[in-house]
């Protein structure tokens, strides 16, 4: 109710209440008046009566105008807009009982024969959750990855004089890249975005506080995305055990997961950066409009 509404209504109330005052101070000056004349009240002992004494009537006192104040005039009310409620959502289920509550989020994108083996297993949010900690260590999570290894072992070339990596071997991930290419990273975050309270339960389990998940994903991205521009093709090769090591300490002294990108070829390491920016950008976008 505004102010000046409040007021009126408080100062016509207090002239109402002074008028009912002085009707009913009138009515009792009557009524007193009234008794005296009717002889209810009594009168003095048998004393003779004076004569009477005519005394003029004094002109009648005109009461004083009464100002016609007109009433003020009602108010419009003022008809507020009951804001539309926002669609109920379905409450969360328990992380323990998510699988098929993402499994029915996720349905209607395409998500390729890698994403539904993915979706396949149980513990889907857990997984996903444990992809991430693992990137933001820097390791690849081979064992969490919808996609088995390349059969094929990693091509080395040898001149005789020193072992180099072969540019042969980036084909064996072209799938992959395409595969990453064809998700819908928008669809993927706005169809998920009710499970983020689930993620981070998820991760508090790694004694981690349960809101740093949010930041997680932007490390793990990012740890993607900054891989450096390096074509192995040709890079030198030195052999330690059963394994093969990167010559250049640059390359070798690389978190596992970019030297993963790495192996996969320019092109495809290109793909997969590329992917990664836009998964952030939509992640901190999301974050951002969260209440």
């Amino acid at each position: 109710m505004p102010d000046t509404f409040r007021t009126r209504r408080l100062q016509t109330g207090a002239l109402t209440m002074a008028q009912i005052l002085l009707i009913a101070a009138l009515i009792g000056v009557v009524a007193v008046g009234a008794l005296f004349l009717t002889g209810v009240l009594p009168q003095s002992e048998q004393v003779p009566a004076p004569p009477p004494t005519i005394v003029p009537e004094p002109e009648p006192e005109l009461a004083d105008p009464v100002e016609n104040t007109p009433a003020p005039a009602p108010e419009t009310p003022v008809i507020e807009e009951a804001p539309v409620p926002a669609p109920a959502q379905d409450p969360l289920p328990k992380l323990d009982e998510s699988d098929d509550d993402v499994r029915d989020a996720v349905a209607d994108i395409p998500l390729g024969n890698a994403g539904q083996q993915y979706l396949m297993s149980s513990n889907v949010i857990e997984r996903g959750t444990s992809m991430v900690y693992l990137l933001v260590q820097g390791e690849v999570p081979y064992k969490l990855l919808p996609i088995a290894r390349p059969k094929e072992a990693f091509p080395i070339a040898d001149d005789g004089t020193q072992v180099t990596v072969s540019a042969e071997g980036f084909a064996r991930y072209d799938a992959l890249a395409q595969w990453l290419m064809s998700l819908d990273v928008e669809a993927l975050a706005a169809a998920l975005a009710r499970f983020t309270p689930l993620f981070r339960e998820a991760w508090s389990y790694y004694g981690e506080e349960a809101e740093a998940f949010d930041y997680a994903v932007i490390s793990a991205l990012d740890m993607v995305a900054s891989t450096p521009d390096v074509d192995l093709a040709g890079a030198r090769l030195v052999r330690k055990e059963a394994v093969w090591l990167y010559a250049d300490p640059a390359i070798e002294g690389l978190p596992a997961i970019q030297k993963q990108v790495l192996r996969m070829g320019p092109d495809n390491a290109a793909i997969v950066k590329d992917k990664a920016s836009q998964a952030r950008t939509v992640w901190v976008a999301a974050l951002s409009e969260a209440p």
